[in-house]
């Protein structure tokens, strides 16, 4: 079991003060509570819009422990809740959450969804850019038509912080994404496990964008570089402006 399912798990159980630890290949390191994971009242502005672009059938990529599907189920949608680690399920599931499904995103096929919803700097998960390619040419094929992804990420260009700004440079100077990072989780002094997580500016994510077959509109941004976007199929989009553009 990961940290982080760790965290979540006890949090769960009754530990409010769950909190498990990040820490970069550089020394940076942030203590991340779990209790946000839960908390069905406080949303921050960009999440509240994200969900309000939510439509149709939802697939919640990444859901946790159901912070966003718990909500747009109270609205009245119709949300499958994608996890890739098992402990979720028992989780979402205490809280209500019906229809749960435990895999890689990049496994799953055979349904197909009016809205992809990543949040939380969800699309960071790809871990790289060529991850990232991977997911945007994968998730053609879990939306209908007219269907879109809405997501949110981070344009670390944006930073004042002289610890970041020095990791960014040292990606560039390298050759790698700028705000391509590498972690350790730890939880309780104990467990730990390595994941890569991508921040891709928005310039970045519309280029790739259009080179798998994806428009994208930015729909707001934070003086953090904290942005959310959504992408719709380039066909579909086309359609709807009159380029005459074929459905997939």
């Amino acid at each position: 079991m990961n940290p982080f399912s760790r965290a979540l798990l006890d949090f769960h159980s009754g530990s409010r003060d769950a909190t498990f630890r990040i820490r970069r290949n550089d020394g940076f390191q942030q203590r991340v509570p779990a209790a946000p994971f839960f908390d069905l009242e406080h949303y921050p502005a960009l999440e509240k819009r994200a969900m309000d672009q939510c439509h149709g059938s939802i697939l919640d990529i990444g859901s946790a422990a159901g912070r966003h599907s718990l909500e747009l189920v109270r609205r009245g949608l119709k949300v499958t809740s994608l996890d890739i680690l098992p402990e979720m399920e028992g989780i979402l599931k205490d809280r209500g959450q019906t229809d749960v499904v435990i895999a890689d995103v990049l496994q799953f096929s055979g349904r197909r969804f009016d809205t992809l919803l990543m949040l939380m700097n969800g699309i960071g998960m790809a871990g790289s850019m060529e991850g990232l390619t991977r997911f945007l040419q994968h998730a053609h094929d879990l939306i209908f038509p007219g269907g879109q992804i809405v997501c949110d990420s981070i344009d670390v260009s944006v930073t004042t912080d002289p610890q970041h700004i020095a990791y960014r440079e040292s990606n560039i100077g390298s050759g790698r994404p700028a705000g391509q990072q590498a972690f350790m989780m730890e939880y309780d002094g104990e467990d730990s496990v390595r994941f890569d997580w991508l921040h891709i500016d928005f310039q970045s994510l519309m280029h790739l964008g259009e080179a798998t077959g994806w428009e994208a509109a930015l729909l707001e941004t934070e003086d953090s570089g904290h942005y959310l976007c959504k992408l719709m199929e380039k066909s579909i989009s086309e359609e709807v402006s009159g380029g005459g553009g074929q459905r997939r």
